[in-house]
């Protein structure tokens, strides 16, 4: 009975459960990041949550920590749309080339919040993908003698398919189907199918902008 009594008497009101709280605040920052730029602080999520600012520093104690946060959630989010189109297929060299259109998609629809969650090169969302790809191609060689080329093959991967994207967002010079293929096709089929020849690099003037 004391028990029952005890349990009946704590604080009426609800009450956040504090993975709830975290999900209330990265989906806050991606809205404060949309409307006011990529440089907005905790001060703005926070009264884009319709939190006091303690609140916000009680789970994420500067921002540093609330956008890596975000970049996780973020990677996660792209590595399952790309599990979800890819399902069923057996054609690796279509799932390459779904997650090129993901990441391009991505970056297209979401400019500054890439380049918010980029902007620590060792935590932004690109890093994300990159140790997953890593993961995967880890896992891929076992004991392969090629398994030390995971990380630098992974961050190839995934930084051509950026840096490719920021330009064609600057450009518009090609569509999106046509950039994927672009960088399929450079992935799949490696530097053997490169049009070089000796004199190429000689032939090439650094002096041009």
């Amino acid at each position: 009975m004391e028990a029952e009594k005890r349990r009946r008497g704590r604080p009426t009101g609800s009450r956040v459960d504090p993975g709830e709280r975290r999900a209330l605040l990265l989906d806050a920052a991606e809205r404060a990041i949309r409307a006011n730029g990529p440089e907005v602080g905790l001060g703005d999520v926070a009264a884009e949550a319709g939190f006091v600012r303690s609140a916000v520093y009680a789970m994420y104690p500067n921002r540093d920590a609330l956008l890596a946060a975000l970049s996780e959630r973020t990677a996660q989010r792209l590595l399952a749309d790309i599990t979800r189109r890819a399902e069923g297929s057996s054609d690796l060299r279509q799932r390459m080339a779904l997650f090129f259109d993901v990441v391009c998609g991505w970056i297209a629809a979401e400019p500054d919040v890439h380049r918010a969650l980029n902007s620590d090169p060792a935590t932004g969302v690109f890093e994300q993908l990159a140790a997953a790809v890593e993961f995967m191609l880890t896992a891929a060689f076992a004991a392969d003698a090629r398994a030390p080329a995971s990380a630098p093959w992974s961050r190839a991967i995934v930084g051509s398919a950026v840096s490719a994207a920021e330009w064609w967002c600057r450009t518009g010079t090609m569509t999106r189907a046509e950039l994927v293929e672009h960088l399929t096709a450079l992935c799949w089929d490696g530097g053997a199918a490169l049009p070089f020849v000796d004199d190429d690099i000689k032939a090439i003037d650094i002096r041009r902008p």
